[in-house]
């Protein structure tokens, strides 16, 4: 499997998982195929627990220490290099051997320049993604910094702007128990007052009963003495 499809079944971004393989290839058994590494379908139980790991906050030597006690490891031992195969065998090298030599060790030399070309190339290649990655993770940082320079700004304003609203309703509210002080004192006055009069009228209604039952006695006494008057007469 390529980087690529990696990238799709594991969800994790191609740039991220260049740099997963990068720095834990001893256990992704990764094999280079001309210019490209391929990856064994196990290896995708591998990427997603670095990402998990990664994403619980885990530095990359305790990932490592982690990944060596759950999964093989893997050292890519590279092929010994191939006999250089001379044109003739000794005995047959003629009068011409300086330039036999010659001609084997350019041929060798070639090849070697040729690999070490081919190795240049690949390791600018891994230093290009990296660069990528790099530059992907700081643009990531900055936007992160200049959200949360945002957000104490925007906390900040939130903040004075309440602190303004408490200071405002403060205010009124004592505008409104300044205006409303007249108000209650000609309430208390009139309570007074009503108490006042609720207690004269009660002295009086007390009087009024007084008399009320006197005159009831007297009218008994007059209709006793009606009574009487009329019983001498008759």
């Amino acid at each position: 499997m390529a980087l690529s499809d990696i990238a799709k079944h594991t969800g994790i971004p191609a740039p991220t998982a260049r740099r997963y393989a990068s720095l834990f290839k001893d256990y992704l058994s990764g094999r280079r195929l001309g210019r490209m590494t391929r990856y064994p379908e196990q290896s995708l139980a591998v990427f997603q627990r670095i990402g998990e790991l990664y994403a619980d906050g885990r530095i990359t030597s305790e990932i490592e220490d982690i990944l060596r006690r759950e999964f093989p490891r893997t050292i890519e031992v590279g092929p010994a290099p191939e006999p250089i195969a001379l044109p003739a065998m000794v005995n047959e090298l003629t009068g011409n051997l300086p330039g036999n030599l010659a001609e084997v060790l350019s041929d060798a030399l070639s090849h070697a320049l040729s690999e070490s070309i081919e190795h240049f190339s690949e390791a600018l290649d891994k230093l290009a993604e990296q660069k990528t990655s790099l530059d992907t993770h700081q643009g990531d940082i900055t936007k992160l910094k200049n959200g949360f320079v945002l957000l104490a700004r925007n906390l900040k304003r939130v903040a004075k702007r309440e602190q303004a609203d408490v200071s405002s309703q403060v205010t009124r509210l004592s505008e409104k128990l300044r205006a409303m002080e007249p108000k209650l004192a000609v309430m208390e006055e009139i309570s007074l007052t009503l108490t006042s009069d609720n207690a004269d009228l009660k002295a009086r209604l007390a009087a009024q009963e007084v008399e009320l039952r006197r005159l009831r006695e007297e009218r008994e006494l007059l209709v006793a003495q009606l009574r009487r008057t009329g019983a001498l007469q008759g």
